[in-house]
């Protein structure tokens, strides 16, 4: 029987070293959601919602390594783990980005995406690493589908890294100063609604979340230096 839970249960997700605790019930693979099935101390570091169920993500206490414990990358695979599980161990996984600052004079360059967690904001251009690519690869690959113009990518200037307030995800974000090697805009058109300049100031007001504080840190160190 799958695992069936509310707003009002708590399920606790336990992992240390990709070992990740589960249950037994009716031949099924669950996350445990009543303490008693917890045969150990463990601490809980932070709360997430998954599929609707709030998902505690807890650390053991344990002094050896748990060999009998499923491995999160061999959870996937297996067909008798409840879904819940396969959703709690895909929010742990960590997502990385790099976005691009690129200035011109006193202006910032932001897009507006017509898709993705940015829809109808405006942002930096960039998004989320590849499979097998470097944060400074995807940052030129995004530059030229988002922007439509050749870039020369430059130097790491920050890395923020951070817990989604809602997709609950870790997120690792890295900034990277970008040149433009031309001065038209090309980007794709089923991804970016508008490409535009903005005053430093306005581009503060109109980025949010991490990207607004790097960029006002990063724009204020440029000034008093």
């Amino acid at each position: 029987m799958l695992a069936k839970g509310h707003m009002s249960e708590r399920y606790y997700y336990i992992e240390t070293d990709g070992m990740v605790y589960l249950v037994e019930q009716a031949g099924w693979w669950i996350l445990p959601h009543l303490t008693e099935e917890i045969p150990f101390p463990f601490e809980v570091h932070e709360s997430m919602i998954v599929a609707g169920r709030e998902v505690l993500y807890c650390e053991p206490m344990l002094d050896y390594h748990p060999r009998e414990w499923h491995h999160k990358d061999e959870i996937p695979g297996k067909e008798n783990v409840d879904p819940l599980v396969r959703q709690a161990v895909h929010h742990t996984l960590p997502r990385v980005v790099a976005e691009a600052v690129i200035r011109k004079q006193d202006q910032l360059l932001l897009v507006k995406p017509l898709r993705g967690f940015n829809a109808g904001q405006w942002t930096l251009p960039g998004g989320f690493v590849s499979y097998g690519e470097a944060p400074a690869q995807s940052v030129a690959r995004e530059v030229g589908e988002e922007v439509g113009a050749p870039c020369r990518v430059g130097k790491l200037v920050g890395v923020e890294t951070f817990l989604g307030k809602k997709s609950f995800y870790t997120w690792h974000m890295f900034f990277y100063e970008v040149e433009l090697l031309g001065e038209e805009f090309h980007p794709a058109p089923d991804e970016i609604e508008e490409v535009r300049w903005f005053p430093f100031a306005e581009a503060i007001q109109a980025l949010q979340g991490p990207k607004r504080q790097r960029i006002e840190e990063l724009l204020s160190s440029r000034k008093s230096s």
